[in-house]
């Protein structure tokens, strides 16, 4: 009980900073996770719990979501979330979680410190294909932090707009990643009791992270997020460490 109590408390931090940040809830909720519901049950109850605190953003910041780029992420949010629960038994995700990691903390040097966005110039058709590889990896690891931030920020969105566009998102991704552990065999009662309890405590999070967002600029928002990728890089590599360890050892 009193695990369960500190992993609800640690829900409730962790998705107000996950609403100024842009995400990246799962990457730091999933250790105190694993602790009470064991590392195999993480991904799906990480599904329920983000799909979620995703319903309640998107009834906050409805009138901000940016519905092209949802059309282009729908489908191969769908089909990628698919496959990678599909593969979630049969692969070791070290691997692709250090790759991650990498990938999360070279936001660091695309960031221009006289603009407010990074990277190349983003248009509305490549998040199809970031889409598909973002929710493949996502239901294959159980989540993937915001590793589509950099790109919604190049494409210019406000805040509200990246928070309410990438929420409507994550839900379709959630849903299609819940139906597919439930399939496998991954979502039981135990998963589902978990599950729901921190997503009560997230959605409950998301409020009180609202009232914060709307007192930040868009340019603080902006390095927030990004200074959030290269922590969740650090923690993603950290988790791996073993890993790593074991890597290096073997050259």
């Amino acid at each position: 009980m009193i695990q369960l109590i500190l992993v609800l408390l640690g829900a409730f931090v962790v998705f107000i900073l996950s609403t100024l940040t842009g995400g990246g809830a799962s990457l730091l909720l999933m250790p105190l996770v694993a602790v009470v519901v064991g590392v195999k049950a993480v991904a799906p109850v990480m599904a329920i719990s983000i799909g979620m605190s995703s319903t309640s953003k998107v009834f906050f910041f409805w009138r901000f979501i940016d519905w092209k780029l949802f059309v282009w992420l729908f489908p191969s949010t769908i089909v990628g979330s698919i496959i990678g629960a599909r593969m979630f038994a049969a692969l070791s995700s070290d691997f692709l979680q250090i790759l991650i990691g990498l990938l999360l903390l070279s936001t660091i040097f695309q960031w221009n410190k006289k603009e407010t966005k990074t990277g190349f110039k983003v248009k509305a058709w490549h998040f199809a294909p970031m889409g598909l590889v973002v929710s493949f990896l996502s239901g294959l690891i159980g989540g993937v932090g915001p590793l589509m931030n950099s790109a919604y920020l190049n494409y210019g969105i406000s805040k509200e707009s990246l928070l309410g566009t990438r929420s409507a998102n994550a839900i379709i991704l959630h849903i299609t990643k819940i139906i597919s552990y439930a399939y496998y065999g991954y979502v039981t009662g135990e998963v589902l009791k978990f599950g729901i309890l921190i997503g009560i405590s997230s959605m409950i999070a998301v409020y009180f992270g609202k009232l914060i967002l709307a007192k930040i600029s868009e340019l603080f928002f902006r390095k927030i997020v990004v200074a959030s990728m290269v922590a969740s890089g650090v923690l993603m590599l950290w988790k791996n460490k073993d890993y790593i360890e074991e890597m290096i050892a073997a050259i």
